[in-house]
């Protein structure tokens, strides 16, 4: 067996959200005049005088010598004389400065006209720029001393480029110049697709600006619109500053000939191995011209172009069909490598139409192989899963199996010049011994490992079964029972092939006997203030995805709220599974079916087709009686059930109308499972995607809510919040994807969208493996691990913009969350430079100002849920709701 070291080095190099930056960030000089572009990196095509006015004399307002570069010949139309400038990496280029020659203030050459040529890395020729009317020449100068700057629209991307002044008549010309720009962060250097359709004069839906090679409708090897940093209007069908119709959005047709039932399919190539975090597209959703987005994605990645991963990152998207607008949608690719990314976007309607494409990632540097590349994928998540800014020379040394880095690895910096750790085979033996120090660590903590986990299964086998000898007969006959339980589970999934057992059927004694290790969350995160009123959350609720929100009540409560609440023992055979959500650290959550009567599985009809939140009924019963629908979270893993049966009884305290109350478990015999409520409508999120403003006129026939109905649903999630604020429970992860919708508008406080799949997005990694709900929490709780009910204030005032918005979209959609963390790191520092989420359509003042309030700095300057319940009540009086 051989083992080699992986050495992984970080790079701060994380892509924009919406592709090229064109601000005043972006307009920078790149060295010229300052020098920082080197004199080697300057050449010319020929020089007058190499000493005197040679090209490296062609700097904006350089006096030095000859003050100018000149060429040898003359310039007229046909002839091509050149400046070259290497940027030494991939840079953006916007702008161009010009001068004539100073010549000590005698010069009288400068150029008049010129033209702009290109080069990267797989373009494989130079490259005439065009601007969007396909014009080449650019205005230079009537005087040896003006500076004349010129815009280059499209920008260019580009390491290398070129000058070419040009004359309608035979001269002698000179130049001083500055290039404008920025760096070039995506990496990107070309993507292939089909090109674009192209109906006429009347829509021209192509790449117009793409500038690799087509053929036979195909483009390769080039870049063009979908990073040009402009974002096409919503509706594609109007002019865009006189260019034609569809100008600045790239669109392909389902109908296509050989295209049936086939995704359109992209190919990204970078200009290094990357580590991706996420992927920003923006597309049109104009589905009354049978324009919408994607109804799913996959996403593949390779070192080389040709043989991919076999297992791509899955995005899927819920469909629009009230917003006509267009939007960003952004794809979490969780931390996957490769220097190529291959994209395969499904239809959802006849067309797909793209305007942007930008990437998050970050360089990983070393000499990859596609063998390893399998491998890698799996072990990256681990090992780099950071979706925080990671510093610049940060180094991890991993010991892994297999050849992934071999003898040169290198340290990017931001100037993109590189360190080499280990540059021959020879240096590489010296650090033989360094090698078999860290194999000899690793294999004396693995040991330690194995035999920590041996004892500490011996002690939770005993814990979990008592001595017999101390054991009464009717313990011992429960006992027995128990494990005739384990043996004979019963399984929906007899009755129901289709749909996932409700307990799992690995749930069995050996589990009991060897159940494998799970490492704690991080303290850093999951411990909860000392000096904080409000409980913490249960270590085991850290470890998944925060499934039950709540914390544990305070020791100190009065008696009364101490007192647990009767819990009822639901039988099994009165669950009929609908649906699983998904999977928490207890086990599988299931919607289903809660029967009233005891006439056993056979009493009531099940479909798993049950929309979210639809309520299953046989004729002429009622959703109370019969039929009911229900959360249920299962137990797998008996050594967690200790823990879940203390969170069982702590749930079975809480009693408010606008919590998702206990309705009941199973925790004397297996299987085990709690069953909690769910509610007619579903979760508040999906809720309020499927509605629009009651005062909108864009589809007629939509279903509206009114902003009475918004204030309404806010106050009662005030009002739950306000409950679990008097009893010092803390929820962490308050969003209306954890909301549920009865009839009347009626909410319940829940956790069941933390599950879902589709919410997945919502979540990433900040610190440890768990993933959190970043873009709605407080800044002391993303940074330093402190939760309270001020920091669920926070959260709340982010769920109120969400209703406010009908959820319309991510909050900061616009920023990565990198960008997030740092603008929450602008309130740790309290240095003023934070941005809010913008004021909602039709909100009034006084709301947005509540909002605000929520998000201040200090604790004690955030309201109460006390204050902001009594405010709402206040704002909806006379309110009556009528949702039938």
């Amino acid at each position: 067996m051989r083992l080699w070291v992986w050495v992984v080095v970080w790079g701060w190099t994380v892509g924009a959200v919406y592709g090229l930056e064109l601000g005043a960030g972006c307009r920078a000089p790149l060295g010229m005049e300052s020098r920082k572009i080197s004199d080697f990196a300057v050449s010319a095509s020929s020089s007058y005088d190499s000493g005197s006015v040679g090209p490296q004399h062609a700097r904006l307002r350089n006096h030095k010598q000859g003050g100018a570069w000149c060429p040898r010949h003359m310039v007229s139309r046909d002839a091509r004389e050149y400046l070259e400038v290497d940027l030494g990496s991939l840079h953006v280029v916007t702008g161009v400065k010009t001068q004539g020659r100073y010549g000590n203030g005698q010069g009288q050459e400068y150029a008049e006209q010129y033209m702009v040529e290109y080069w990267r890395r797989g373009l494989g020729k130079w490259v005439r720029w065009k601007d969007r009317s396909g014009k080449e020449l650019l205005s230079g100068n009537t005087d040896t001393f003006t500076i004349v700057e010129q815009n280059l629209d499209p920008p260019i991307i580009t390491r290398k480029l070129r000058l070419l002044p040009y004359s309608d008549h035979v001269r002698t010309v000179c130049m001083r110049t500055e290039l404008m720009g920025c760096n070039w962060t995506d990496g990107l250097v070309s993507y292939a697709a089909p090109q674009g359709v192209r109906r006429g004069s009347d829509l021209d839906l192509s790449d117009r600006t793409y500038d690799g090679a087509e053929e036979n409708g195909q483009l390769s090897n080039g870049l063009g619109q979908l990073v040009d940093g402009q974002r096409g209007r919503d509706n594609f069908r109007l002019d865009w500053n006189g260019l034609g119709k569809g100008y600045e959005w790239v669109g392909w047709r389902n109908d296509t000939s050989g295209w049936s039932g086939l995704p359109l399919e992209i190919l990204f190539e970078f200009d290094r191995v990357r580590n991706f975090s996420a992927a920003h597209l923006y597309t049109n959703n104009l589905f009354t011209k049978d324009v919408q987005v994607f109804s799913h994605a996959r996403a593949f990645f390779s070192f080389n172009g040709h043989k991919f991963s076999p297992e791509p990152v899955y995005f899927s998207y819920m469909p629009d069909l009230v917003m006509e607008h267009s939007r960003n949608v952004t794809i979490k690719l969780h931390q996957r490598i490769g220097k190529y990314l291959k994209l395969q976007l499904y239809f959802a309607s006849r067309w797909i139409l793209l305007s942007e494409v930008s990437f998050d990632s970050i360089v990983v540097s070393g000499n990859f192989t596609q063998e390893a590349e399998e491998e890698i994928s799996a072990a990256l998540p681990d090992f780099v899963g950071k979706e925080y800014p990671i510093q610049r020379d940060e180094v991890k040394v991993l010991v892994s199996k297999g050849a992934v880095a071999r003898n040169v690895v290198k340290i990017e910096n931001s100037e993109d010049d590189t360190k080499t750790l280990l540059n021959t085979p020879q240096e590489s033996k010296s650090y033989i011994g360094f090698v078999i120090g860290v194999l000899t660590v690793v294999i004396v903590l693995l040991t330690s490992a194995i035999v920590f986990v041996v004892i500490r299964n011996y002690r939770l086998k005993n814990a979990l079964i008592p001595d017999e000898s101390k054991t009464s007969e009717l313990e011992k006959s429960n006992k027995d029972d128990l494990y005739k339980d384990y043996a004979q589970q019963l399984s929906l999934g007899e009755d129901y092939p289709d749909v996932p057992d409700l307990v799992s059927k690995e749930f069995v004694v050996e589990e009991v006997q060897k159940p494998p290790p799970v490492p704690p969350p991080p303290h850093h995160y999951y411990s909860h203030d000392a000096n904080s009123t409000s409980a913490a959350l249960p270590v085991s609720a850290a470890r998944r995805h925060l499934t039950l929100p709540l914390g544990t009540p305070r020791n100190d409560l009065p008696d009364e709220d101490r007192t647990t609440s009767p819990m009822a023992t639901i039988a099994r055979d009165r669950l009929k599974a609908i649906e699983k959500i998904g999977r928490g650290t207890y086990g599988d959550v299931h919607l289903c079916q809660l029967m009233t009567g005891t006439g056993g599985e056979g009493t009531c009809s099940t479909s798993s087709g049950v929309r979210n939140g639809d309520v299953v009924k046989g004729e002429g019963e009622e959703e109370e009686e019969d039929g009911r629908v229900c959360v249920v979270y299962s137990l797998e893993r008996m050594e967690y059930f200790e823990e879940f049966k203390r969170e069982s009884k702590s749930l079975a305290k809480l009693r408010d109308v606008n919590f998702a109350v206990l309705l009941g478990a199973s925790l004397h015999n297996s299987p085990f499972y709690m069953v909690r409520e769910y509610t007619y409508y579903g979760d508040l999120c999906q809720f309020l995607q499927d509605h629009v403003a009651q005062s909108t006129t864009i589809v007629s026939n939509a279903k509206t809510l009114s902003y009475g109905s918004l204030m309404f649903m806010a106050s009662q999630v005030a009002s739950g919040m306000k409950y679990l604020e008097g009893v010092n429970f803390v929820h962490k992860d308050l969003a209306t994807r954890n909301c549920l919708v009865g009839k009347d508008y009626e909410i319940k406080i829940s956790d069941v969208g933390s599950y879902r799949e589709i919410y997945s997005q919502d979540y990433c990694r900040v610190v440890g493996p768990e993933p959190v709900p970043l873009r709605w929490m407080a800044w002391e709780s993303a940074l330093l691990g402190k939760f309270s009910s001020k920091s669920d204030v926070w959260s709340f005032a982010v769920l109120l913009w969400e209703i406010l918005t009908f959820a319309r979209e991510q909050p900061f959609e616009w920023l990565s969350d990198d960008k997030v963390l740092e603008n929450l790191a602008q309130y740790y520092e309290n240095s003023g430079k934070q941005i809010y989420l913008d004021l909602p359509h039709n909100c009034p003042k006084e709301i947005y100002d509540l909002m605000l309030e929520c998000w201040n700095r200090n604790e004690t300057d955030r309201p109460s849920f006390k204050e902001i319940h009594l405010f709402l009540q206040r704002k909806n009086l006379g309110f009556k709701p009528d949702l039938r």
